[in-house]
């Protein structure tokens, strides 16, 4: 009478193939590696792990993005225009480093929030895809 794997759980299998004599139970062998191959928690586990490598693919992919220079980049030409804007209102040297911190705080909350809204984009299309 053969063993019925299909009630044991992935790792029990695996401790069960290591004690195994494969020369001695060669049917049975061949049944616990066929077991633990359609194990259904395998299965899960697989897609898991394929699902965390393509979504760190994905997010290095997302990280390469080159439009990221160009808004620093963009950011740095707005800190410009709005210094040149506060020396022709001649505003005091404190004014103008006031402004200059409540426009890079404004423009790096805004890249912050622009980067998160277009990842989370990139993450459902993704899962829209597989």
């Amino acid at each position: 009478m053969e063993p019925d794997f299909s009630k044991y759980d992935l790792e029990d299998l695996y401790d069960i193939k290591e004690s195994l004599d494969k020369e001695k139970f060669p049917e049975r062998y061949s049944l616990l590696l066929d077991t633990i191959e359609k194990h259904p928690s395998k299965a899960a586990h697989i897609q898991a792990v394929e699902s965390d490598n393509a979504m760190r693919e994905l997010y290095n992919e997302y990280k390469e993005d080159k439009s990221q220079v160009w808004m620093l980049f963009r950011g740095v030409i707005v800190m410009f225009v709005t210094f040149r804007i506060m020396q022709y209102l001649e505003w005091s040297q404190n004014q103008q480093i006031m402004g200059a911190v409540i426009v890079v705080i404004a423009y790096a909350t805004i890249l912050i929030s622009i980067n998160e809204f277009k990842f989370k984009k990139f993450k459902d299309d993704f899962g829209k895809r597989t």
